[in-house]
């Protein structure tokens, strides 16, 4: 089976309250040779954070370096920063996002509160 956890990076390092999700994800995957999927959600941070998108990727990657001292099986685990897995375009989107409010794209699109997301 697998085990799918991930996490926020809002700080270079993390401390014991932020290892003990991975560490209990680490003794699943030894117990049961779980596949283990990891994802850094640098975009959120970037949205939600007054960070700039380097500097939450960089938080992102500095919690990796974290997250694998722990010891998961390198084979058996993927890690991720969700910036990394849509190329060229999900950071040029963010940038956009993070200055663009609901109320611009709901004028500008002329959407309303029953319209679907997707519209």
């Amino acid at each position: 089976f697998y085990v799918y956890t991930g996490r926020g990076a809002s700080s270079q390092s993390m401390h014991l309250g932020h290892l003990l999700p991975f560490l209990l994800t680490k003794w699943l995957q030894e117990a049961f040779n779980a596949f283990v999927v990891i994802q850094l959600t640098d975009d959120e941070k970037y949205l939600w954070k007054d960070l700039s998108l380097p500097q939450a990727q960089t938080l992102a990657w500095e919690n990796i370096k974290d997250i694998i001292a722990l010891g998961f099986d390198p084979e058996r685990t993927v890690i991720f920063r969700n910036t990394d897995q849509i190329a060229t375009l999900y950071p040029n989107a963010l940038r956009i996002q993070k200055h663009i409010t609901l109320n611009q794209v709901s004028a500008t699109l002329g959407l309303n509160g029953s319209d679907s997301i997707g519209k």
